[in-house]
């Protein structure tokens, strides 16, 4: 019987407890905490010196043995307490920084509370000097008027010799002297320890005396001993230190590999996972990310030993630990993506939605700003708009409610502000277009200054799809078209005939037969203009599976389509829609820009405009066109002349039933002026909003810069600061007539906004101090969106990432993978020491046995 696969509720659930079973595990810290100096077990008669620093030794050592504590790999990354300035210690080195910026003595005893101290604190204390005050008295006196004195740090032999005694502090806290090593190092379960040493001697009138007693007692000896040992580093065994230190450079060395090769398999879209994941198995089972481990492994001794290790061992190629890696690279490369977007005055949001493999509704999150590059040395270079993925986000519910909320949320989360939202892109669906409840009318409540741009290349493409639904006869001819490509496509042999036919015709374009685009018109541009390059070529080959075949369906199939083709209506038309979508589709291609702005947008829909109001009087070079073709195959160049249908006439109706007897003025009125006057009226039509938000930037115009005069330049701009008043103040309309009179002659040279923005911003940047309020209003134009056609692009990225054998995965890895593939400039830039040293600190558990 096999083995029930787990449902995704199931699935939810273990992460979820796992998630909380890491949650109760401790924290890395703990495993090297800084523990007390244990009590001496030894003997209480000391034999002899060494034995007793050798005693003292493995007391420090046995705090910091990492080969008998039950740690793994991660927190070897992390190193032990006894080295300074790690993630471990950063409470420590707080600590530390306050005494020594408010403190000139960051040693004395007075400082430290604790009698016994950690080991932590002894390397501070021994690193940083002895206390002693740096000025030279006087010190503070007893009710005996007697106090320290400096000639106590020295002692003088029979000879004459000064020799210092490095042993002994003077605390001006405490206004105590004391012995530093017994303080640090001291036995105090020894019979001969002096305590008053360790807390602070004040007996000035004995303290001479005192200080002999104290040089010469066997438990000094041994603290000054040990403290020279931890003065040259010689606490640890130096053969563990340095096979720590070794292994916690080879661990660091396994993630970078790691991280790499996670990062190149997201960036580039592939699975990671195979049929069976078993490392060092050899087997053909297992997916990309373990294959490209055992590839290299191959070449670089450091992955190779990861693989030889065995199994049970720790490697960091589970699943768990390949959606962590994701998960923390995706942040990193968000984070830095809403650094850029907090740092930009203003954005904008697109959003769309789709249907993936696995019939979940997925939102695309995008923003779109507005960024002045600089070079090395900080000057601008260029003014760059720039459209960030963020996420997918799961919906549930489509409703223009339910998606307002959904992004409000996503906005407040990553901690940018809904007021500085200035544009909104959407398609053209009622939850997200609707004048009253619609999804731009929820954010526009909130603020008013976000304007809703319908998106261009939607709109575009409705143009074309009305033009199409209206006219009968442009219909049938799309129709046409695919049947031609289904003939040919589905059947290997008739495409091989059709391929030796264009290869036989010696033509230098190797252009085949496309399939008709079922979403995008202007894509339709491709297949029309192949099918009518390979006019000839497709005659040729249905004539001969018409001649050659035995199969009788398919000799009626391929007549059927030849008799269609054959007709000059059809060339005419082929001709035709060739033509318009040729139009179309370069109009579309400059819309789905990513760096697009309203200027291009709107000189590039005026220009296809203008060109279909011009190709509308120029009915005689289509059939000049189509001509040429039909000649191709020695077809007529006569319209087809249809029988006239007659509708019975009443005595009281009017004439309304007369036709056009000549073909060609019916063709002409029918389906070409016709198609036309309806591509010229919608593209008028449905970008009259489109027009109206481009009006409200005419000020910054070069054209009307040049032309236009001061009392019209001030009244636009005065239009502009009333539109736009909480980001634009008054000033504004003085400092665009300084704008045209200081570079009057270089704007009279630009074609763009965008150029108006490269000039006052980049080339003349020193003077854009001088008009902060231009700059402004040039960033918000910018700023502002023309399509949704990032969003859509990210939808390719979906398709490529969950598809059929990948229609599981989780939603966190969905948009991680995601936002890794599709901002790779980003992801390429992350610092992967960094990462390594936020999995050691977030990542790491207690290894289970």
């Amino acid at each position: 019987m096999s083995k029930k696969m787990p449902s995704g509720y199931e699935k939810r659930k273990k992460k979820t407890e796992d998630q909380e079973k890491l949650l109760k595990l401790p924290k890395i810290s703990s495993f090297f905490s800084n523990t007390t100096p244990r009590e001496n077990k030894s003997e209480i008669i000391i034999k002899s010196v060494n034995n007793e620093v050798n005693s003292e030794q493995s007391v420090e050592l046995s705090s910091v043995d990492c080969e008998k504590s039950e740690v793994s790999a991660p927190e070897m990354l992390s190193s032990c307490s006894y080295y300074k300035g790690t993630n471990q210690n950063k409470s420590f080195d707080i600590v530390f920084k306050n005494i020594i910026e408010t403190s000139s003595d960051p040693t004395d005893i007075g400082h430290f509370k604790e009698i016994v101290l950690d080991a932590q604190t002894k390397r501070f204390i021994i690193e940083n000097g002895h206390s002693r005050p740096k000025a030279k008295g006087p010190f503070a006196k007893n009710s005996d008027g007697r106090s320290f004195s400096e000639k106590y740090y020295f002692t003088v032999s029979k000879s004459g010799l000064k020799i210092e005694r490095s042993w002994l502090c003077y605390s001006t806290i405490l206004q105590k002297a004391y012995c530093r090593s017994c303080w640090l190092f001291g036995d105090r379960t020894s019979t001969g320890f002096q305590k008053i040493w360790t807390t602070g001697y004040c007996d000035w009138k004995h303290i001479v005396d005192g200080i002999k007693r104290h040089e010469q007692s066997h438990v000094h000896y041994i603290s000054c001993l040990v403290y020279e040992k931890w003065f040259l580093n010689k606490t640890l065994n130096e053969e563990l230190e340095q096979s720590i230190k070794k292994e916690k450079l080879f661990w660091r060395q396994v993630l970078e590999r790691i991280l790499n090769i996670t990062l190149t398999l997201a960036m580039r879209s592939l699975p990671f996972r195979g049929h069976r994941e078993k490392l060092g198995s050899g087997k053909g089972e297992n997916g990309n990310f373990i294959c490209f481990i055992e590839l290299l492994a191959k070449y670089d001794p450091v992955l190779e030993k990861v693989v030889n290790q065995g199994n049970n061992k720790v490697n960091y190629c589970s699943p768990k630990i390949q959606n962590e890696l994701i998960q923390l690279i995706s942040n990193k490369v968000k984070n830095e993506l809403i650094l850029n977007i907090k740092e930009a005055p203003f954005f904008s949001i697109i959003i769309d939605t789709t249907q993936d493999i696995s019939k979940v509704d997925q939102l695309s999150e995008i923003y779109r700003y507005c960024v002045i590059e600089k070079d090395e040395y900080g000057n601008p270079k260029n003014v760059c708009v720039k459209e960030t993925f963020l996420a997918f986000h799961e919906v549930v519910d489509q409703s223009a409610s339910s998606l307002s909320e959904l992004i409000l949320q996503n906005i407040e989360k990553k901690g940018l502000s809904i007021a500085k939202c200035r544009g909104q892109g959407y398609d053209g669906a009622a939850n997200m277009s609707g004048m009253y409840n619609g999804l731009q009318k929820r954010i526009k409540d909130i603020e008013p200054s976000a304007a809703y741009v319908h998106c261009s290349a939607h709109n575009l493409n409705l143009v074309v799809n009305d033009a199409v639904k209206e006219i009968t006869e442009m219909e049938i001819f799309f129709d046409v078209v695919q049947r031609v490509f289904v003939f040919f496509g589905h059947s290997i042999v008739r495409w091989r005939i059709l391929s030796d036919l264009i290869k036989e015709s010696n033509s230098q374009n190797g252009l085949l037969i496309k399939k008709l685009n079922p979403t995008r018109w202007a894509g339709r541009y491709e297949a029309v203009f192949a099918l009518k390059i390979r006019f000839v070529e497709i005659q040729k080959a249905l004539t001969k599976v018409i001649l050659c075949s035995s199969k009788l369906d398919e000799k009626n199939e391929a007549e059927g389509i030849k008799k269609q083709i054959e007709n000059y209506n059809f060339i005419c038309t082929l001709v035709f829609q060739c033509k318009i979508l040729q139009i179309i589709n370069l109009t579309s291609k400059i819309l789905q820009s990513k760096s697009v702005d309203l200027d291009n947008a709107s000189n590039s829909l005026k220009n296809c405009y203008e060109q279909l109001k011009e190709y509308r009087c120029n009915f005689n070079d289509l059939l000049e066109e189509a001509n040429i073709v039909a000649k191709s195959w020695s077809i007529s160049t006569e319209f087809q002349n249809k029988r006239r249908k007659v509708v019975k006439k009443y005595f009281d109706e009017l004439c309304t039933d007369m036709r056009l007897t000549c073909p060609e003025s019916l063709f002409r009125v029918t389906i070409f002026n016709r198609a036309l006057d309806i591509l010229i009226n919608q593209i008028s039509k449905r970008f009259s909003s489109f027009h109206e938000l481009m009006l409200n930037f005419t000020c910054l115009q070069p054209s009307f810069l040049t032309s236009a005069t001061d009392l019209e330049l001030l009244n636009e701009a005065t239009k502009l600061v009333n539109k736009y008043d909480k980001d634009i103040s008054k000033t504004f309309t003085s400092e665009i007539l300084a704008v045209r009179s200081t570079l009057k002659n270089q704007i009279s040279q630009l074609n763009s906004t965008r150029d108006l923005a490269q000039l006052l911003m980049v080339k003349n940047h020193s003077l854009t101090a001088s008009f902060p309020e231009v700059c402004t209003a040039l960033l918000l134009f910018l700023t502002i969106p023309v399509t949704s056609a990032s969003a859509e692009r990210s939808f390719s990225k979906l398709k490529i990432i969950k598809g059929y054998l990948r229609s599981t995965m989780m939603q966190d890895r969905l948009s991680g993978l995601a936002l890794i593939s599709i901002e790779q400039e980003t992801a390429r830039e992350v610092d992967f020491e960094n990462l390594i040293d936020m999995f050691t600190e977030e990542k790491a558990r207690k290894k289970k046995f």
